[in-house]
């Protein structure tokens, strides 16, 4: 029989010293604040004292990690280092000597190691805005500007996770999916995820895992004790005590609180709780250890402003571990609001004028120059892809009593997506830029001639709405938006930028480009029913 490597429940968060009226207060504030918080699972004494889903999200949605990503990459190093494939000390140039210009020696380039790498101390300044559809990307990150003498300043750059994943696979001659599979996926009973790659099949290492939160919960509770799960020894020991320290110091780097009290091996030390650490993705992607409570938060989330949620957490964990209120005997059934979504609608005459059309969308060409065509996925879970997708074309749509479809190619593929009419969701798949989401859809007439249609691929951290304005002449005007609004995610490039990108005049270029992006990001695309 199959050993059960599900976290063991308790019964109330109580019964492992958790103040669930702490933990629903925390559930309050964030819906409050409007934090956009999609699951929450809270851990003490190897049990979930509690879990809380978000609908549409469930304990079986998988989704974006974004920089989580890091801290799985960071234990996949430790393997390989442990298992003697390379060292710390292992230059880039010993595995890579192709990139070594003999004509021209790169004294830096020398000196680059596998801890300059896991340390975000690498001192190569790639641009946040490189072009991920090209296939050099180890070329890409050789040619780019030195900031740095490798090992003398941070700077937190992606790509520095996509060389130590090319380390890997160079050295051991696999995926790094497939070599941490019998090393971290099947010990913790993780089925194996999905995680972008390079053109060549390469792992991206600094984003594109997506897990669920069960997933995300596992590996942080491994790493809590000491990189053991279900009674074996998953994760080396010494590499969850080195990687969890502080390695290298932040403060210089941002004017963030939560980063800048140092850095390990691709993880965060937390400046609310001293003996705390975390693997950290943008949009609230957490995995929180608290060393001295037995104790780790969990999260998905689709929140922007991610120093404003750790402020929020801390006013609430460790708290909920602590608290003077704690009481064993009250327990509070926790619960949160789904999200929003249109009721059911008055049908429309328009219905039967455009079924089974055809409509053909003019491809915006700035949009495409740009890098960023119109997609039924959202910015957020594209801007770092090989393939950013989009060009959205030859739409139809077919009705029936309750609900619909509708069909459409983007690229090179064509998708069918069922949304509900009556004001509820229907769930179905899409596949975009070669990545397959779970999709929940629903749609309202706001009038006879507006429909509205919300996609959410539940993979990523925002919902699509696609505004279709029906005329009398066959014309049809498509406005995408969504929710939270791409000028967030703008927000969050730009406050990339100011943190990483260390050359001032590329800084201040960037930054003058970056809202002529959102100028088109969401334009209005024009169409025709033939």
């Amino acid at each position: 029989m199959a050993k059960d490597l599900s976290i063991p429940r308790a019964s109330t968060p109580e019964e492992v010293e958790v103040d669930s009226k702490v933990v629903q207060a925390f559930l309050d504030k964030c819906m409050e604040e409007n934090k956009g918080l999609h699951s929450l699972m809270v851990l003490r004494h190897g049990k979930v004292a509690c879990e809380v889903y978000r609908e549409p999200f469930n304990k079986d949605s998988v989704h974006m990690m974004y920089s989580f990503s890091k801290s799985v990459t960071s234990v996949a190093t430790g393997f390989a280092i442990d298992e003697g494939y390379f060292s710390l000390e292992t230059k880039f140039l010993d595995i890579f000597p192709e990139f070594r210009n003999e004509k021209k020696p790169d004294a830096y380039l020398e000196e680059l190691s596998v801890e300059h790498l896991l340390t975000m101390r690498g001192g190569k300044g790639v641009s946040v805005l490189s072009n991920r559809s090209k296939d050099s990307w180890l070329k890409n990150f050789v040619e780019s500007d030195w900031y740095a003498e490798p090992g003398t300043q941070f700077m937190y750059i992606n790509e520095c996770m996509y060389v130590l994943c090319a380390m890997i696979v160079k050295t051991t001659g696999m995926s790094v999916t497939e070599f941490l599979t019998p090393r971290l996926w099947e010990p913790l009973g993780i089925d194996v995820p999905y995680w972008e790659t390079d053109p060549r099949g390469i792992e991206v290492g600094g984003w594109g895992l997506m897990l669920k939160t069960e997933d995300a919960a596992k590996f942080t509770l491994c790493m809590q004790q000491m990189g053991k799960y279900a009674g074996e020894q998953v994760i080396p020991e010494w590499w969850v005590k080195a990687a969890s320290k502080k390695q290298a110091d932040t403060k210089a780097s941002t004017n963030k609180p939560d980063s800048q009290v140092g850095y390990g091996y691709c993880f965060w030390r937390c400046a609310g709780y001293e003996n705390a650490y975390r693997a950290d993705g943008m949009y609230s992607q957490y995995g929180i250890v608290f060393e001295d409570l037995d104790a780790c938060v969990v999260t998905t989330a689709g929140e922007i402003n991610t120093q404003q949620m750790k402020t929020l957490m801390w006013e609430y964990f460790p708290k909920a571990f602590q608290s003077e209120s704690y009481d064993p005997a009250q327990t509070v059934a926790l619960s949160i609001p789904p999200f929003e979504k249109p009721p059911a609608s008055k049908r429309s005459f328009m219905e039967d004028k455009i079924e089974c059309q055809r409509i053909r969308f003019s491809k915006p060409v700035i949009l495409n120059i740009a890098g960023f065509p119109v997609s039924a996925v959202t910015m957020p879970a594209l801007y770092m892809e090989k393939d950013r997708a989009g060009n959205i074309n030859n739409v139809s749509f077919k009705f029936y009593e309750n609900d619909g479809l509708i069909m459409w190619t983007e690229g090179n593929e064509v998708n069918c997506v069922k949304f509900g009419l009556d004001g509820e969701y229907r769930w179905d798949y899409m596949k975009i830029g070669g990545v397959k989401y779970e999709t929940c859809s629903i749609a309202q007439w706001k009038n006879d001639h507006i429909l509205e249609l919300h996609i959410r691929a539940l993979a990523t951290v925002s919902e699509r709405v696609l505004t279709f304005t029906f005329d009398n002449k066959n014309r049809v005007l498509l406005k995408p938006s969504s929710n939270p609004p791409s000028s967030d995610m703008l927000n969050q490039l730009t406050g990339n930028v100011q943190d990483v990108v260390a050359n001032e005049a590329l800084r201040k270029a960037l930054l003058k480009f970056l809202p002529k992006i959102l100028e088109v990001v969401d334009s209005k695309h024009y169409g025709i029913v033939t």
